[in-house]
């Protein structure tokens, strides 16, 4: 597309749009089919993947395109895979679990994931994290970050875009300028980031500028309030101070700079989506992503272009940057993969992973003819981890296995029962399931009736705690030996129940 003035170079601020897409609903609901459309009609740039089937988002991807007058750029998040947004796809462990490995782990498992994302027609996965988990009450970030101290943050960050871009599918360190500290949830309300410049420089940018050293074709800025860098506390993805100055003119980087979701509940509580998407493209940002209403978000931004508030030179280098990318996409036709292969490499990456502690002469649960097995879970969360768990052991383990899901609301009457039904169990097993969510907060498992109903079920047993996510989970259970898997992903829950009923070993934390 040529690049000039006039109003379809005005109306051209539209490919600056991410907009949001569900497959699933693309392939059945003709309506929805046809609201998308509309968006395609208005030039959109592009959509992120949400959810569906690997032949949903195949089908959605081909027909969009053939409707467009110039190419679309597709995109997701997937940290941890397709499997992460599209259900019959492989899903690999959380970067905390990669970043106990060597780098060259992550660098394949990041190769994986990107031939994965090609084969469909994605080419911008919205990953890595380039957080440093340095806040274990953080409830967004945690396992999603490759560490806790920026030294092994930044090995991995630069591993995972090496791998993901030689497959030709651009990666984006994400959060910009760092989400890693926060104590709240971005998705439910602004983070505030406490920390000095000072502090900020010597730690939580130092993964972003080795990103961009690496060449990552993109950054996101996170939607958080960073006074030491913005005094006058405008979001970060806003804010002139943290994309222009800092990003752009202090840390020298040239690639496209893309908002966080605009959908957010801290940008939908205090702008509209053409205020938003105006605001982005206003303080440096290329690509607004998925803002509420995207219709809304393309007429506000041509309308402040047409009028100056908007930068036309600035418009035209980030439409030159995204002609690149797409360009660049292009040039890697899509490829077959193998499923049963990256299934593999994301159980070794799972394997690689696991830490144990205590006493090993209480593994593996074969040398009992008896075993109780219990998911501590809330009583509004998903049960897809534990379940696979439970599917996973059941089939390494041939002796009597009792299971089941408790909270930490449980009834006396529910742990008299459980406590009878389990009374032949020469070993019990603990298992938490605990990982970052969007919109849903650090569970508390230090509850004194939870840790007395432990203490009932396991007295006179064996005792194995699994912490199958987070690792710094308060229990107030003591247990005989404890395995790490730092990821609750459906290979890490095979390499536990590999490990816990001996086929495979373990190294010690």
């Amino acid at each position: 597309m040529s690049i000039h003035n006039g109003e379809a170079f005005v109306q051209s601020i539209a490919r600056r749009i991410i907009a949001r897409l569900h497959p699933a609903r693309y392939v059945r609901d003709g309506d929805y089919r046809d609201s998308i459309s509309a968006l395609v009609a208005r030039g959109i740039g592009g959509f992120c993947i949400f959810d569906g089937t690997l032949d949903d988002v195949s089908e959605t991807i081909g027909q969009l395109q053939s409707l467009a007058q110039h190419r679309l750029l597709f995109a997701i998040d997937a940290e941890t895979g397709l499997r992460m947004r599209i259900e019959d796809a492989v899903e690999f462990p959380h970067a905390f679990a990669l970043g106990l490995q060597d780098p060259r782990v992550t660098e394949g498992v990041a190769s994986a994931i990107a031939a994965s994302l090609r084969s469909l027609g994605i080419g911008w996965n919205f990953a890595p994290c380039a957080d440093i988990a340095s806040n274990p009450n953080n409830p967004i970030i945690g396992i999603r970050a490759f560490g806790t101290e920026a030294p092994r943050v930044v090995e991995h960050v630069c591993a995972w875009i090496r791998g993901h871009q030689r497959e030709g599918v651009a990666a984006c360190a994400k959060h910009f300028p760092g989400h890693g500290d926060a104590s709240t949830d971005s998705h439910i309300e602004l983070p505030l980031i406490t920390a000095s410049a000072d502090e900020l420089v010597a730690r939580e940018l130092v993964p972003f500028y080795a990103a961009i050293k690496e060449g990552v074709r993109s950054v996101m800025v996170g939607h958080l309030a960073v006074p030491a860098l913005d005094e006058g506390g405008q979001i970060a993805s806003l804010s002139e101070a943290i994309v222009r100055r800092l990003l752009r003119e202090r840390l020298g980087y040239e690639g496209i700079v893309v908002t966080d979701a605009l959908d957010m509940r801290p940008i939908t509580q205090r702008y509209a989506s053409g205020q938003a998407a105006t605001a982005a493209f206003a303080a440096g940002c290329d690509v607004a992503l998925v803002p509420a209403d995207a219709h809304e978000a393309i007429e506000f931004a041509e309308r402040a272009l047409r009028s100056g508030m908007l930068s036309l030179e600035e418009h035209r280098d980030a439409l030159a940057r995204l002609d690149q990318l797409a360009e660049d996409v292009a040039s890697f036709p899509p490829t077959s993969i193998s499923q049963s292969e990256h299934a593999q490499r994301a159980l070794e990456a799972a394997v690689g992973a696991l830490r144990l502690a205590g006493d090993r002469s209480v593994l593996p649960l074969t040398q009992y003819a008896h075993i109780a097995a219990f998911a501590l879970v809330e009583h509004d969360a998903p049960l897809d981890a534990p379940t696979e768990f439970f599917r996973y052991l059941a089939q390494l383990y041939d002796g009597n296995m009792d299971v089941a899901f408790i909270s930490r609301e449980i009834e006396q009457s529910d742990v008299a029962a459980h406590a009878e039904a389990i009374a032949q169990a020469e070993c019990i097993i603990v298992a938490v399931f605990e990982r970052p969510r969007a919109g849903r907060p650090l569970s508390r498992w230090d509850d004194p009736n939870l840790a007395e109903a432990l203490e009932r079920f396991a007295e006179g047993k064996r005792r194995v705690l699994l912490l199958a996510g987070a690792p710094a989970v308060k229990l107030g259970w003591r247990a005989d030996v404890v395995l790490w898997t730092f990821s609750d992903s459906s290979p890490s829950c095979a390499a536990a129940a590999l490990l816990l009923s001996g086929r495979i070993g373990g190294d010690e934390q």
